[in-house]
């Protein structure tokens, strides 16, 4: 077993593209990172852990700086990674059992300490139901919304604290694919979105009411129709997942 370090996400994608598709639901987070680093040239570093030719095990950190994330992994292999990753790692995100042992490892080879715990989750959706009763209804984006949904976009990635985007490149891509909707209440109040599917899965993304709209509902509905809108299911009957974080 060896780490293998790539610095071009087409390359780690052509080599560990068999692997991630082996469980697409619990990679996915891993697979559109990837597809948002070729998309957007973000670069970063991509460590395989190989047996053989086969890939057995992931962790990338793209763009540089983020932090790595992750594939479920034994712990030998995350302490395999934790003693071969030379790039200073600022904090790690995966599946507990997996990060503990990465962090665990890395602070034991360089003598430092965790100082922080954030717990994630990553959820597949199944049956849901209607959870509030806010006012309007959900449409799709269209051009007239698009400088509200960067606004927008840009509000989520300083709430959310996750990596930052060219938020217009963003917006254009997905309304011209029919990604974006909004909740309108008499004017848009909320927004949803969500990845273009990879290896069948996709994940609901920018999920984001602005701060003077909040706390009546709008983002839970907007969710909740947007899952179950038959023109979108329709046109992407791929499972959905959430990925779920705290925010400030």
């Amino acid at each position: 077993m060896e780490v293998v370090e790539l610095h071009d996400a087409r390359a780690a994608r052509e080599r560990a593209g068999a692997f991630l598709r082996t469980d697409p639901v619990q990679h996915n987070l891993l697979l559109t990172i990837i597809e948002q680093s070729i998309e957007h040239s973000l670069g970063g570093n991509f460590w395989l852990v190989v047996d053989d030719s086969d890939v057995i095990g992931l962790a990338l950190e793209s763009p540089p700086g983020f932090g790595a994330v992750l594939a479920p992994m034994p712990a030998d292999m995350c302490h395999r990674l934790a003693e071969s990753i030379t790039t200073a790692v600022t904090h790690v995100v995966g599946e507990a059992g997996a990060a503990a042992a990465f962090a665990g490892r890395w602070t034991e080879c360089r003598s430092t300490s965790v100082t922080a715990i954030d717990g994630q989750r990553l959820y597949e959706l199944t049956n849901l139901h209607a959870a509030s009763n806010a006012s309007g209804s959900l449409r799709l984006a269209r051009p007239e919304d698009r400088s509200t949904l960067v606004e927008w976009t840009n509000g989520f990635v300083e709430d959310a604290d996750v990596v930052p985007v060219h938020a217009e490149q963003l917006v254009d891509a997905r309304l011209e694919r029919d990604l974006f909707w909004v909740w309108d209440d008499a004017g848009p109040v909320s927004m949803v979105s969500a990845s273009p599917p990879v290896a069948g899965v996709a994940r609901v993304q920018y999920v984001y009411t602005p701060p003077e709209r909040r706390n009546v509902g709008y983002a839970t509905e907007g969710k909740i129709s947007y899952l179950f809108d038959p023109a979108l299911r329709d046109k992407n009957p791929d499972p959905f997942i959430i990925r779920a974080f705290p925010l400030p």
